[in-house]
C-alpha cells in the first residue's frame, strides 16, 4: 500500500524532529563539555590563586621575620658601636672590638692586629676565644705590611672583606708562624679550619690601621652576605674607635709633656732665680772688697806705705781669685753637662794623687786646726781615669769637708779596692747635713740654708761638678750624714774605662769566642757614639730563657752581676721577645711599662735595641742618661739600630773566623778608632748632633728609612781616619804643605779601611769614601762629580763644611750660623749639591729642627 501524503509528511516531520533533537542533544553535550572545561579551568585557577596566596603569605612572613632579625642585628651592632666608642683607652677599645665581633657575627675566634708605630708591621693586640699559648705565639709573630698587602687579591674580595678558601692552598701545606685552630672533621660546604676571612681596617683617607680575622663560626656554615656586612659595619666603627682612642692617648701624652715642660720651666725659672741670687751674692762680696780697697789706694796714691799697698793689693788679688774660681766653676759645669770637654784617660796612682791634694788642702785645714788623714788598704792603687778631673773631685770633697768642719775636727780620706772598682770616701766630723737636705745635696746651687750660705761662702757647684765628673767616668757618688756628727761622701769608680763584671754561661752564645776586652770596647763605643752615660749589653741565656748583663758602663758591679730579666718581661725582655727596637721617652708615663724612674737614671728616657745574628736575637743593647738630659729620639733609635747591626756582624765574624785572634785585633782597632772619633767630635761646638742633622736633611730629601739609618751611622764614623793625622798641623794658619795634604786626602780611604771589619753595607763604604768629593769633580780621593757622588756623601759634605766653619780655629774666629750658611749657598752647584743645600737651609728654619741641631746642649 502506498502511504498517503499526510503520512509521508508526518514521517518527514518526525524525521526532521528527530534530527533536530539529535542536533540539539549534540549541541547540549558540546555546551556541557565546554562548561565542564570552564569549570575545571576555574577550579585550577582557584587552586593556583590559593597557592600564590599561600606563597605570598609565606614570603611576607619570611620578609617580616628577616626584617625583624636585621633590625635586631643593626640594633645590636649600634649598641656595640656605642659601647666601643664610649671608651678612650686603646687597649680596652681593642679588647671590646674583638668580643663585639665574636658576639655580633657569631665567630668563636677573633684576632685583631694593629699597624705598629713604624708603619712596617701588624702586631697582634687583641684576641677572643684563644688559649694563652696561642696568644703568646701570635704576639711573637708580626705580619709585615708587604705580606699583608699580598693577601689583598681581587679574586678573594667579598665586598670590603677578603675570604681565602682552604681549597686555594694559598698558605702552603703548613703555616709554622701563624696559628691554626683544631676544628675537627668538617663536611663539604661547612667552614674549614684552613679557611680565612679578614676585614682590613681603613681610615677614610684609605690608610690601613689594622685588620681583624675571624674563625670557627658557631653555625659551622660559610659566612653569608649578611654576616660579612655585619663584620664590615663593625670594622667601620672599629676604625673610628681606634682613631679616637689613639688621638686621646696622643692628647694625653701631649698634655703630660706640656705639664712636664711647664714643671721643668718652673724649675728652670726657680733655678735661674736661685742662680741669680746666689751668684749675685758671691760676685758682690769680692767685688765690694775689691772696689773698697781699690778706692782706698786711689785716694791715698803716693801717701801709703809699701806694706799697706802690699796688704791692699793682696786683698784685691785674693778676691779676684775668688771671682775667677766662681766663673771657672760655672764654665766647667757647663762643659761637663754638655759633653764639650776632653777627657784624657790614663793610668795613674790614685793614692799618690790623694796625698798631693791633701798637701794642697793643708794650709786651709791649718787655719782651723783640722787634722787631715789618708787611709789606704794598699800603698798603690792604679786606675785608668782623667787625672786632673779626679784631682778636682778630691779637692772639691776635701775643701767642702774642711769648710763645714769646726776647729780641731778631722777630715779623713779612705781608699780601697773592691773587685774591679775603687772606693773613695771623704769623711768629716763637721756640722752634718739635715735629713731633708741629703736628697738635694748634689743639685746645682743648692745650699743647706741661707744662714749657712752666709756663714760658709760658696756658690753650691762643687758637689754638682764632682757628681758629673764621677758619672762621666762610669762611677757613682753618694752621701750619708747625721746632723751635728759629720758627713761621709763615697765615690765608686771602675778601675778601667768601661770596665764591668763579665758573666758567661756554658750554653752557646756568640760571645764564646769574644774576649772581655772586645766586649768592653763594644759597650764603650755604644756609650760614646750615643752620648749616653749609661750603656749595657745583655745576652740571651737560652737554657733559662733569660737575659743577663755581659758588660755595662755606668752601672754598679752588683747590678751587673745580679740582674736577670726573663724573655718577655720588662723593657729589655720585650725587645728580646719581639726582636724590635723600643724607644721610651718617659718611663713613668709609658702605658706599657709605666713605673717610677730608677734613682740611678737622671732622665726618664731610654732606648733598647735587639742584636741579631742570622735573624735570631742573641742580645739587647740598652742606653740611658743622655748627656744632654733630653729624651732619646727616633733619630737616636735609627743610629743605635745601625750600631747594633754592626756589633752583631763583628761578633759573628770573630766567633766564626778560623784566625779569630787576627779578626779580634782588627775589630778592636775599629771600635777603638770609633771611640776616639766620638770623643774628638764632642770637643766641637755642635758635636754629637751630626747624625741628627744628617737624618733631618735626609728626611727632607725623601730618603728611605734604611738609608737614613745608614746615614746616621756614617755621620758618626766618617772621619775615624783623621785619627791617623797629626791634628796639630791643622790648627796652623796658611795652606798645608804637600806631605800633610797627602795625609789628609787619604783619610776617607783610611776611614773606610778602619770600619771594614764591622761593615756589611756597601753604601756605607761608598759614602765614607766620597764625602769629600765635589759636584764639579774637583774633590778627592776619586774626583767624582754630580750624580756619581752618593746622596749620603753629598749630605755629609754640607754638614762637615758647616761644622768646620762654625767651630773656628786658633787662627780664625768661628763663623756665625748666617755667615756659614751664606758661604755654603755661594758654593752650591760647584762644591755642594743644590738640593742638599736647600734642604739643609730648611732644616734650620723650623724651631724643632733648630733644637735638633743643638741637641748637644744641656736641656
Amino acid at each position: 500500500m502506498i502511504p498517503s501524503v499526510e503520512l509521508l509528511w508526518a514521517l518527514a516531520a518526525a524525521v526532521l524532529l528527530l534530527v533536530e533533537q539529535v542536533r540539539h542533544r549534540r549541541s547540549l553535550r558540546h555546551e556541557l563539555k565546554s562548561l565542564r572545561s570552564s569549570y575545571d579551568a576555574a577550579i585550577h585557577r582557584n587552586d593556583e590563586l590559593t597557592q600564590a596566596s599561600d606563597k605570598m603569605g609565606d614570603l611576607y612572613r619570611y620578609q617580616l621575620l628577616t626584617s625583624r632579625k636585621r633590625a635586631a642585628r643593626i640594633k645590636k651592632v649600634l649598641e656595640i658601636a656605642t659601647s666601643i666608642n664610649s671608651n678612650l683607652s686603646l687597649d680596652v677599645v681593642l679588647h671590646e672590638i674583638v668580643h663585639a665581633v665574636s658576639d655580633a657575627a657569631g665567630f668563636r675566634i677573633v684576632l685583631l692586629r694593629v699597624l705598629n708605630e713604624g708603619g712596617k708591621d701588624f702586631e697582634a693586640r687583641a684576641f677572643a676565644g684563644l688559649s694563652r699559648e696561642a696568644i703568646r705565639k701570635l704576639e711573637q709573630h708580626v705580619v709585615p705590611r708587604t705580606e699583608f698587602e699580598s693577601w689583598l687579591k681581587e679574586e678573594f674580595r667579598v665586598g670590603r672583606s677578603y675570604f681565602i678558601s682552604h681549597e686555594r692552598k694559598f698558605w702552603g701545606e703548613e703555616d709554622e708562624e701563624g696559628y691554626t685552630p683544631e676544628l675537627g672533621v668538617r663536611q663539604e660546604g661547612e667552614w674549614h679550619q684552613e679557611d680565612v676571612l679578614f676585614v682590613p681596617l681603613y681610615t677614610k683617607d684609605g690608610a690601613a690601621v689594622g685588620y681583624f680575622s675571624v674563625d670557627d663560626p658557631v653555625d659551622r656554615r660559610l659566612p653569608s652576605r649578611d654576616t660579612i656586612e655585619t663584620l664590615e659595619i663593625l670594622a667601620t666603627h672599629a676604625v673610628v674607635a681606634i682613631q679616637n682612642a689613639s688621638l686621646y692617648e696622643r692628647l694625653n701624652e701631649s698634655m703630660a709633656r706640656l705639664e712636664e715642660a711647664t714643671e721643668r720651666s718652673e724649675q728652670v725659672a726657680e733655678l735661674k732665680n736661685q742662680f741669680i741670687s746666689t751668684v749675685s751674692h758671691e760676685l758682690l762680696t769680692p767685688l765690694t772688697a775689691i772696689r773698697a780697697y781699690a778706692e782706698a789706694l786711689l785716694e791715698h796714691v803716693g801717701s801709703t806705705t809699701v806694706d799697706m799697698q802690699r796688704q791692699f793689693l793682696g786683698v784685691i788679688d785674693e778676691q779676684s781669685l775668688k771671682l775667677r774660681h766662681l766663673i771657672d766653676s760655672i764654665l766647667e759645669l757647663s762643659q761637663l753637662e754638655s759633653g764639650r770637654f776632653r777627657m784624657v784617660r790614663e793610668p795613674f796612682n790614685l793614692t799618690a794623687l790623694t796625698h798631693e791634694v791633701v798637701t794642697i788642702l793643708a794650709s786651709m785645714a791649718d787655719t782651723k786646726k783640722i787634722t787631715l788623714v789618708v787611709e789606704t788598704s794598699v800603698p798603690e792603687i792604679v786606675i785608668e781615669a782623667d787625672r786632673e778631673l779626679m784631682r778636682r773631685v778630691l779637692n772639691n770633697l776635701g775643701s767642702n769637708a774642711i769648710k763645714f768642719t769646726h776647729e780641731a775636727g778631722t777630715v779623713t780620706f779612705r781608699l780601697a779596692i773592691e773587685g774591679r772598682a775603687v772606693r773613695i770616701q771623704v769623711e768629716d766630723t763637721g756640722i752634718g747635713i739635715p735629713e731633708d737636705g741629703i736628697g738635694r745635696i748634689f743639685d746645682k746651687f743648692y745650699q743647706i740654708d741661707n744662714s749657712l750660705s752666709r756663714e760658709y761662702p760658696g756658690v753650691g757647684l762643687g758637689l754638682t761638678i764632682s757628681k758629673s765628673i764621677v758619672e762621666w767616668h762610669g762611677g757613682e757618688i753618694s752621701a750619708e750624714s747625721k746632723a751635728g756628727i759629720g758627713s761621709r761622701f763615697t765615690v765608686l769608680l771602675p778601675v778601667t774605662a768601661g770596665d764591668a763584671h763579665v758573666i758567661t754561661h756554658a750554653s752557646w752564645t756568640p760571645s764564646r769566642s769574644v774576649s772581655n776586652h772586645l766586649t768592653r770596647l763594644t759597650v764603650e763605643m755604644i756609650a760614646e757614639v750615643m752620648n749616653a752615660r749609661t750603656a749595657s749589653f745583655m745576652l740571651v741565656d737560652e737554657e733559662r730563657s733569660e737575659l743577663y748583663i755581659r758588660a755595662a758602663r755606668g752601672l754598679r758591679e752588683e747590678v751587673v752581676c745580679g740582674t736577670r730579666v726573663r724573655i718577655g718581661d720588662s723593657i729589655a725582655g720585650w725587645v728580646a721577645k719581639h726582636g724590635q727596637p723600643l724607644l721610651v721617652t718617659n718611663i713613668e708615663e709609658d702605658p706599657r711599662f709605666g713605673r717610677p724612674n730608677g734613682h740611678q737614671y737622671e732622665t726618664k728616657s731610654l732606648l733598647s735595641v735587639p742584636v741579631k745574628i742570622e735573624g735570631r736575637v742573641v742580645g739587647v743593647i740598652n742606653i740611658n742618661n743622655k748627656i744632654s738630659c733630653t729624651p732619646f729620639t727616633e733619630d737616636d733609635r735609627a743610629l743605635l739600630s745601625s750600631l747594633a747591626d754592626r756589633v752583631a756582624l763583628a761578633w759573628k765574624r770573630v766567633s766564626d773566623h778560623e784566625r779569630s785572634s787576627d779578626r779580634t785585633e782588627e775589630t778592636a782597632k775599629a771600635l777603638t778608632a770609633i771611640i776616639e772619633n766620638a770623643r774628638r767630635s764632642r770637643l766641637k761646638l755642635n758635636g754629637g748632633s751630626m747624625a741628627g742633622r744628617a737624618v733631618a736633611v735626609g728626611r727632607k730629601l725623601g730618603l728611605a728609612e734604611e738609608d737614613l739609618e745608614a746615614l746616621a751611622y756614617v755621620a758618626s764614623v766618617h772621619d775615624v781616619g783623621m785619627g791617623q793625622v797629626d791634628l796639630s798641623v791643622l790648627q796652623e794658619p796658611g795652606r798645608l804643605d804637600d806631605e800633610t795634604w797627602a795625609q789628609v786626602a787619604l783619610h776617607p780611604l783610611r776611614s773606610a779601611e778602619i770600619v771594614k771589619p764591622i761593615e756589611f753595607q756597601e753604601q756605607v763604604t761608598e759614602i765614607i769614601m766620597a764625602h769629600h768629593e765635589r759636584m764639579d769633580g774637583r774633590g778627592y780621593p776619586k774626583g767624582l762629580q754630580g750624580s756619581q757622588i752618593p746622596i749620603g756623601a753629598r749630605i755629609i759634605a754640607v754638614l762637615d763644611a758647616y761644622e768646620s766653619m762654625t767651630i773656628g780655629r786658633p787662627y780664625r774666629e768661628a763663623m756665625a750660623h748666617a755667615e756659614a750658611l751664606r758661604e755654603i749657598q755661594q758654593c752650591k752647584g760647584t762644591q755642594f749639591d743644590s738640593r742638599v743645600v736647600e734642604a739643609f737651609s730648611q732644616v734650620f728654619e723650623s724651631e724643632e729642627n733648630t733644637k735638633l741641631v743643638r741637641s748637644g746642649e744641656p736641656a
